[in-house]
């Protein structure tokens, strides 16, 4: 589940997993200690490059910050083309560095690495990274594997007739969700009853495992529709019989394009109860985006079909909406589910809950996450593990909400038979559930009374014969809270297309940080001189963004942040590689240089008539040629020195002969 989340959206980037605890997050004086680092790597940098050697730092000690060890600023390190800070900071951490970086220090910066080991670098250099041995990074700074946005475009800029039609039938949808929420009951979608004696010993080790089943990768419109026939009847259903449905369950994952604040559907992975097979969307190949939402819609919006999700109000309702305008209606979310049976403000990372249902495999699931969650999903060929973690991510899910709502109706029996309160007092509606590393997870599993060893808490025997019927299930308040929040998360979707540009730019944060340090004085951040120039610049920009969109028919967001619309009013860049400072990978319409826009930016800011406060874009790669330069014409000097010498020393001694 590719679920990162580096801006400043809240609700989306709860659901991101720090490969730290987050309890260790650094202080306020810390974070002045990492700063003055910072400032001095960025002095010590530029003196290396200006061949100022000064006071040689070859004894330089490494700066200790609570848990995290930063490398000793020697001269040999200043002079590399750029500089790893530790892995050991926690995601909330980096976000705090890369915001001094472009801010007050006019540092490039970045992150890279596998989840588990991501890391900031940081350079003097516009080019600095490019010396960086990491693929992936690489791979994203030349530009390859950008999202197609010209052939990928959001399902509101369809004709108009199409468009209001849909936005028609999506009320009508969001009606049914807003009742399964009022009544959970409602949603469910089978019948007769439960018998958890017969569940008491499943675990994840029946389900057949990825290894074992069958997977097919759609990337054609013919495939995708064979897909979804096969997905309703089965494998080799009879196509003259198609009266009687039998798909009750389908689960769901997908993986995003996340840049900025552009994020996009880069895959769709399902399998459901008809078959013992996956399937993975590509909606990049040619013509399956635009057949998605007639293919896929009826799925996802009927009420008949239980869809399974693990994270569902992070990125992938919001995105299957803004995307192709698809609702999800009638949905079970396995990590909220997990939360209410750990009685707890915090979802369960899928490999963790796996692990603990008995996969026997969780740890290679785990590595394959921390490898391929945060890769660029935009690259095609996609690699056959990356498929392999992507079938992970829904191979699982439809027998881990039975195991799930097993449990929690099997908590609702203890507590009701020990006079417990039932969880009232337990509200879940009001928070987005959060990932969390494997470690963090078991913790909190070990020590979750309600979730270990069920069995022995309570003073009763579950019966030999513990059946429930369904229509008794709305008696059982954690199994119904459950279901509630989990259809509240799906009416957490995109507003539409004028979300984005209605958007009100004096609400943004960045700018909000700006006034507010301007008028408290505060410069550790760089903003205490914002004028009221600076903002007239940022709305002209905003306005030139909104015409840009409607101009390529993409998202606003598509085109550029206000965050980095708010840096350029404030730092007034000049080209391309002094914007890299703010985020090292541009939007891809800024960055194009075959497209006008960042000329267009540039010719709204020159006509401010404002100084620039950004410091100008120096080169590792120049810098070296500079050097070699001046080495040679040296050299050369000290050729010609030498023959004036002796010419003149042979001339001086044939004179004083002549004399004599």
């Amino acid at each position: 589940m590719g679920k990162t989340r580096r801006r400043r959206n809240k609700k989306w980037y709860h659901c991101q997993s720090s490969n730290q605890d987050d309890g260790n997050n650094l202080s306020e004086v810390e974070l002045i200690l990492v700063k003055k680092f910072l400032s001095d790597y960025r002095s010590l940098a530029y003196d290396a490059r200006s061949r100022r050697k000064g006071i040689l730092n070859s004894e330089a000690k490494a700066l200790v910050v609570g848990e995290h060890i930063f490398p000793p600023l020697t001269d040999e390190l200043c002079s590399q083309p750029y500089l790893d800070l530790p892995e050991t900071l926690s995601a909330k951490d980096r976000r705090k560095i890369h915001a001094l970086c472009f801010q007050s220090l006019d540092l490039y910066h970045a992150g890279i690495g596998p989840k588990s080991k991501r890391r900031i670098v940081v350079s003097i250099y516009a080019d600095g990274f490019r010396f960086i041995p990491d693929e992936e990074f690489e791979s994203s700074y030349t530009g390859a594997h950008k999202f197609p946005y010209s052939m990928c475009k959001p399902w509101y800029y369809l004709d108009q007739k199409t468009t209001a039609k849909r936005l028609s039938e999506i009320e009508d949808e969001k009606q049914l969700i807003h009742q399964f929420v009022k009544y959970p009951e409602k949603s469910l979608t089978y019948s007769g009853s439960l018998n958890l004696s017969d569940m008491e010993l499943l675990d994840l080790s029946a389900v057949p495992s990825v290894e074992d089943t069958t997977y097919e990768l759609i990337d054609t419109v013919a495939k995708l529709k064979i897909c979804v026939d096969e997905l309703r009847y089965g494998i080799g259903h009879n196509t003259t019989n198609k009266h009687t449905t039998k798909l009750s369950e389908l689960a769901f994952d997908m993986e995003m394009y996340n840049q900025g604040n552009a994020v996009r559907t880069c895959l769709i992975q399902l399998t459901s109860n008809t078959m013992q097979k996956d399937y993975i969307i590509d909606p990049l190949a040619p013509g399956v985006w635009d057949a998605i939402c007639n293919e896929l819609g009826p799925l996802f919006s009927n009420p008949g079909i239980l869809k399974i999700g693990h994270g569902i109000g992070g990125m992938d309702c919001s995105s299957l909406y803004r995307d192709f305008g698809i609702m999800v209606v009638n949905v079970f979310d396995t990590c909220e589910a997990a939360s209410i049976a750990r009685q707890s403000k915090g979802g369960m990372n899928l490999a963790a809950l796996c692990k603990h249902y008995g996969l026997q495999t969780w740890a290679h699931y785990r590595d394959l996450k921390d490898r391929f969650q945060t890769i660029n999903w935009c690259k095609r060929p996609l690699s056959k593990e990356a498929l392999e973690y992507g079938r992970y991510d829904v191979r699982y899910l439809i027998t881990l909400r039975r195991l799930l709502v097993r449990d929690l109706l099997k908590m609702d029996m203890i507590n009701s038979s020990n006079g417990l309160n039932n969880g009232s007092d337990y509200d879940s509606s009001n928070y987005d559930s959060t990932s969390m590393s494997e470690s963090t997870a078991e913790q909190l599993l070990s020590s979750s009374s309600h979730w270990s060893s069920i069995s022995e808490q309570g003073n009763i025997t579950m019966p030999t014969e513990a059946i429930i019927s369904v229509s008794d299930l709305p008696s059982f308040e954690k199994v119904m809270k459950a279901i509630s929040i989990s259809q509240k998360r799906c009416l957490k979707v995109w507003a539409g297309k004028e979300e984005g540009e209605n958007e009100s730019i004096l609400r943004n944060q960045s700018f909000i940080s700006m006034i507010k340090q301007s008028a408290n004085k505060q410069n550790h951040c760089g903003a205490y001189n914002w004028t009221d120039k600076n903002t007239k610049l940022y709305t002209e920009l905003a306005d030139w963004r909104t015409k840009v969109a409607e101009r390529e028919s993409v998202d606003v967001n598509d085109v550029c942040s206000l965050d980095l619309l708010c840096w350029v009013s404030y730092k007034i860049p000049r080209n391309r590689s002094e914007l890299r400072r703010f985020e090292y990978i541009l939007p891809a319409l800024i960055e194009d240089k075959s497209l006008p826009y960042f000329d267009e930016m540039r010719k709204i800011v020159s006509a401010m008539d404002m100084t620039q406060t950004t410091t100008d874009a120096v080169f590792y790669s120049l810098s070296g040629k500079v050097e070699e330069n001046v080495n040679t014409f040296f050299a050369k000097k000290e050729r010609q020195i030498f023959i004036a010498t002796a010419v003149i020393s042979v001339a001086a001694i044939i004179l004083t002969k002549r004399n004599k």
